[in-house]
């Protein structure tokens, strides 16, 4: 007997939703990128849904800096199969070494030898050594998460100051946050003072340690995460430190880039660390440059660090010193003091091997304004101003690298100042 003809339609129809719905519960997942979030950065070139690859290139805005950061989520990665990252170079004009010069941004700073994951966001680590191909590289990652977020260095942005500023303040009584500053697009600059309640103000050294004036040097400010961590710990070199000196610390300076994906170095009009002049264009740095005054022209300044990261073939930490004229006697054997006691601590697993950059041979006020120089040129001959690299290009540029280099960094400064007897002429 024939089936009637709507049972057969029925029939079809229904079998033709079951293959459909087959064929979906099967299909591999879609690759989905986003990078529009806080410090977010990538121009999405191609994606491969089957081979479970994308392609991308920093998104940085060569006028707000060197564009080689890049940060993306990705959903919809296939677990069944390795994930494939290559990383196109962003190769734009920048300004050259002389002014009115320009050149091509080398490819060595998009393309770090490796680069860091997450799969939460959160807790970040290296993929493997990338596949370097001239202004490429492929990096590889395994993951069971079907959510992933790469980037050029672990990101730390205005939430994680934010959050770690909140911590240090909770596990503390003698630190208070404050903000810096509002930037020129009204983003605060948040900062924290440790000061010990009790003791006079004079008899007390004065620190201000400072990161991230460049915003793609993110682990600058792990560094100083690893400095506050420890700082406000029950360690007792932490406890001697915090008797001893009021310690201020910006753990981002350029919040703007930060938070926008920028490079941040050499922006326009100028570069942040070359602001430190008679008209300063940041106002976070205009704010600094008022406070850091007062504590010269108070004789409450004692060492001031801005950390930073250096270029991709730096693979251990380095310092910058100011210009020959403001390298007075003092201030010479001071310098000298320190950078012994931090060969001496920071022996890995990011060491110091006594690397000293190239200081310059005359000094302009008009034509140098680094912020290092400045702080020098405004202080008392006793006064360390000095610029902190710590390499990002190793095996060892991760959070737990960054952060045991901040808490090592601490403990130079309690041996320093110890040794150091304040009020000295």
């Amino acid at each position: 007997m024939k089936p009637k003809l709507p049972l057969c339609l029925a029939l079809v129809l229904s079998g033709g939703l079951f293959c459909g719905l087959a064929a979906s519960l099967n299909a591999a997942p879609q690759i989905r990128v986003n990078s529009n979030f806080p410090g977010g950065s990538a121009k999405v070139l191609s994606i491969g849904q089957t081979n479970n690859y994308v392609r991308i290139t920093p998104g940085g805005d060569p006028n707000r800096g060197w564009p080689c950061w890049w940060y993306l989520r990705l959903d919809g990665v296939d677990t069944n199969q390795p994930f494939v990252l290559e990383v196109v170079a962003n190769e734009a004009t920048v300004p050259g070494v002389n002014l009115g010069q320009t050149r091509k941004l080398s490819a060595d700073w998009s393309l770090p030898a490796q680069a860091a994951f997450s799969t939460d966001g959160t807790t970040w680590e290296h993929t493997a050594q990338g596949d370097r191909h001239g202004n490429r590289s492929v990096y590889r990652i395994n993951t069971s998460s079907p959510t992933l977020w790469l980037a050029w260095g672990p990101p730390f942005t205005l939430k994680d100051a934010n959050q770690l500023i909140e911590k240090v303040c909770n596990d503390c009584p003698d630190a208070r946050s404050f903000v810096l500053a509002r930037t020129r697009e009204g983003r605060p600059v948040p900062g924290v003072r440790i000061a010990q309640v009790g003791t006079a103000a004079g008899q007390r050294f004065s620190v201000w340690i400072q990161a991230r004036q460049h915003a793609w040097e993110c682990g600058s400010s792990w560094v100083a995460r690893g400095f506050l961590e420890w700082l406000v710990s029950n360690d007792p070199a932490a406890e001697s430190l915090r008797q001893k000196a009021d310690i201020v610390v910006i753990p981002i300076v350029d919040v703007d880039s930060v938070e926008r994906g920028q490079g941040g170095k050499q922006q326009q009009p100028h570069d942040q660390n070359e602001d430190w002049g008679p008209a300063p264009y940041f106002p976070e740095v205009r704010a600094g440059m008022e406070k850091l005054s007062a504590l010269a022209k108070a004789d409450r300044l004692d060492l001031f660090l801005d950390l930073h990261n250096p270029g991709a073939g730096n693979h251990s930490i380095m310092f910058y010193i100011p210009p020959v004229p403001l390298l007075l006697p003092e201030r010479v054997t001071n310098e000298d003091n320190f950078l012994n006691i931090v060969r001496e601590q920071m022996t890995g697993p990011i060491p110091y091997v006594g690397d000293i950059g190239p200081c310059g041979k005359t000094y302009d006020p008009a034509v140098d304004k680094s912020v290092d120089a400045w702080v020098a040129a405004q202080s008392r001959p006793h006064v360390v101003s000095l610029t902190l690299e710590t390499p990002w290009n190793n095996s060892s540029s991760t959070p737990t690298g960054y952060i045991k280099t901040g808490e090592q960094m601490g403990r130079c400064i309690e041996l320093y100042l110890r040794a150091l007897r304040k009020g000295s002429p």
